[in-house]
C-alpha cells in the first residue's frame, strides 16, 4: 500500500485538477508521521503542481476516527488506560479496528495536538478533516463516569465529545490560524447527535458521508439510512445555520458493478444540492471494476458549481 511512483502521482493528480478538483485529502495514519513522510512530501508536490491543496485526513487516531486504512491505533495500543468502557465494564471494540480510546482522557488530547502539530509543520495542509468520530456513544471508563457521572444520558456524551473537538480545532487555528477544519458524520445519524456536533468549536465545514442515492433506491448501503438523498439534506442546513460551510462525501468505495447506474441516475440531484464542499473517493477500496466506477463520477462531477 506504501508503494508510490512519482509518474503514477502526477498522472493521478492530473486526472482529479482535469475533473475540477481544488483540494486533495490524504489519509495520514500514526505511524505515517515516521514511516511515510517522504510519499506524503510527493503527494503535496504533485498536488501542487497541478494547482490543488492539500487536507490531511487524521486516521484511526487513538481509534477516534475513520480513515483509510483500516489498522489498530498504535496509541491506544500503549495507552490502556484511555480505552472506552461498556456499563458491564468490557472494553470498547469497533470490531474492525480494535480499542478505542475515551475523549476524557489528558492523555489523548496531547497526542492528537502534537500530531497535528508535527503534521502541518512537516507538509503544506490547507485543512484537516474528522472522518465520522467513533465515539459518539456512552463512555463508561472511569474519567468518563468522574467527569459525567454513572448514568450521564448520551447528550452528555455526545457534549463532550464537542468539547474534545472544539478545543482540538482551536488548537489547530492556533499552529495554523488559516487552516480549514472540516467534520463529517454518518449520513444516518440522529437529528439531536446531528444538532449538536453542528455547534463544534472553531469547525468551519460540518456534513456527512453516505451513498449518492437514496436509501429506498435499492442500491447497496454502508448501513442503514446511510445515503446523501433524503437523509443528507439535514446535515446542510444544520451547517448553514451554524454559519459553517456545509459538505457531503459521496461514497463511492466497495461499490457493485450494478450500482453504477444508480450513482448515474441520482448524481444530478447530489450535485443540485446546497452543499459547499463535495468530497469523492479516488479509486477506492473494493470496486468490481475501479474504471467503470470513477468514470461516473467523473462524468457528473464535471459539473460540480456550473
Amino acid at each position: 500500500m506504501y508503494t508510490c511512483v512519482p509518474r503514477q502521482i502526477r498522472e493521478d493528480m492530473q486526472w482529479m485538477a482535469d475533473a475540477g478538483t481544488d483540494v486533495v485529502s490524504v489519509a495520514i495514519l500514526e505511524q505515517d508521521l515516521v514511516a511515510a513522510v517522504e510519499n506524503i512530501d510527493i503527494i503535496c508536490e504533485a498536488a501542487d503542481k497541478a494547482g490543488m491543496k492539500v487536507y490531511g485526513v487524521p486516521s484511526r487516531w487513538g481509534g477516534i476516527v475513520a480513515g483509510a486504512p483500516k489498522v489498530p491505533s498504535l496509541f491506544s495500543i500503549r495507552n490502556v488506560q484511555t480505552w472506552m468502557k461498556k456499563k458491564d465494564g468490557s472494553y470498547v471494540d469497533s470490531g474492525v479496528t480494535g480499542r478505542i480510546s475515551s475523549v476524557h482522557y489528558p492523555e489523548l488530547f496531547e497526542y492528537v495536538c502534537q500530531s497535528l502539530e508535527k503534521s502541518l509543520k512537516l507538509w503544506p495542509l490547507k485543512g484537516i478533516i474528522w472522518d465520522e468520530p467513533k465515539t459518539l456513544m456512552k463512555d463508561y471508563s472511569d474519567l468518563a463516569i468522574k467527569n459525567l457521572g454513572q448514568d450521564a444520558p448520551l447528550e452528555d456524551h455526545i457534549r463532550a465529545n464537542v468539547d474534545f473537538y472544539s478545543r482540538v480545532n482551536g488548537f489547530i487555528k492556533k499552529v495554523s490560524p488559516d487552516a480549514n477544519t472540516c467534520m463529517f458524520l454518518y449520513a444516518s445519524m440522529r437529528d439531536e447527535v446531528i444538532r449538536q456536533l453542528s455547534k463544534t468549536g472553531n469547525l468551519d465545514s460540518f456534513g456527512c458521508d453516505g451513498r449518492p442515492w437514496r436509501a429506498d433506491d435499492g442500491g447497496k448501503d454502508e448501513s442503514t439510512g446511510k445515503t446523501l438523498l433524503g437523509n443528507g439534506e439535514r446535515f446542510l442546513k444544520a451547517a448553514h445555520d451554524e454559519n459553517k460551510k456545509s459538505l457531503w462525501l459521496l461514497e463511492n468505495h466497495n461499490m457493485l458493478d450494478q450500482d453504477a447506474a444508480l450513482m448515474d441516475k441520482r448524481m444530478p440531484e447530489v450535485l443540485q444540492a446546497p452543499c459547499d464542499h463535495l468530497i469523492y473517493y479516488y479509486y477506492p477500496r473494493n470496486l468490481e471494476t475501479p474504471d467503470l466506477i470513477m468514470n461516473t463520477v467523473l462524468k457528473h462531477i464535471r459539473n460540480y458549481k456550473k
